[in-house]
Formats: structure tokens, C-alpha cells, sequence
């Protein structure tokens, strides 16, 4: 799992690649820990995310939750096949919104539409 960061128009775009699993997970969860500003609007770029378990989706919840306490928004975009299902199956999309492309994930949080 590689997981790097950009910024674009004051919100953090974070791309992870790999796939996210029970072997990866625990150095995702530290590497986004010090990437985010959890204070922020932040995008997790998952074009390049080609699995996720439930220990990945662990590691979602917790930015998600640390990003509420701490008044900042996220999104997902860009989802696999395979990691739209799980997604879907496990009812993540009420925990982040989901967009297609992250040109429209970038759109929606400017505009303040989650």
C-alpha cells in the first residue's frame, strides 16, 4: 500500500495504491495520520486501491470519525469494481459520500455538498 498526498485549492487530496488490507492497514492508518490535517477537507483517491478487507474499511472509519470530531469532510473517489461492491455491500457510502472522478469529488466539497 503506498499512500501519498496532494493539495489542491485548500483541500488534501490523498491517493492510496495497493491494495489495503490486514497486512497494510496499520502503516495506511499511521501514514494518513500524519498526512491529514483532520481539521480539513480531505479526498481519498481510490483509483488505484485494488482491494479493501475489512481492516481497510477500519482504517476509513477511523479518519472518518476523527475527521468529524475535529470538524473537517471527506470523500471518496475513483472506486474499483470490487471496492465499490464491498462499499456498497457494507453501507460505506453513508459514511463517505462517493464520486466518480476526483475532479468532482473536489467540486462537491468547494461547494460544500457531501
Amino acid at each position: 500500500m503506498k499512500v501519498s498526498k496532494t493539495v489542491k485549492n485548500d483541500i488534501q487530496i490523498i491517493q492510496l495504491s495497493g491494495r489495503l488490507d490486514g497486512n497494510t492497514s496499520p502503516k495506511a492508518q499511521e501514514e494518513l495520520t500524519a498526512l491529514l490535517d483532520m481539521k480539513t477537507k480531505v479526498v481519498i483517491d481510490m483509483a488505484e486501491c485494488s482491494f479493501i478487507s475489512s481492516a481497510g474499511l477500519r482504517v476509513l472509519l477511523n479518519l472518518a470519525k476523527t475527521l468529524a470530531r475535529n470538524g473537517g469532510q471527506g470523500v471518496l473517489a475513483g472506486l474499483g469494481n470490487e471496492v465499490a461492491d464491498v462499499m456498497k455491500i457494507t453501507g460505506f457510502g453513508n459514511v463517505f459520500p462517493s464520486f466518480t472522478k476526483v475532479d468532482q469529488a473536489l467540486a462537491a466539497l468547494k461547494k460544500g455538498n457531501r
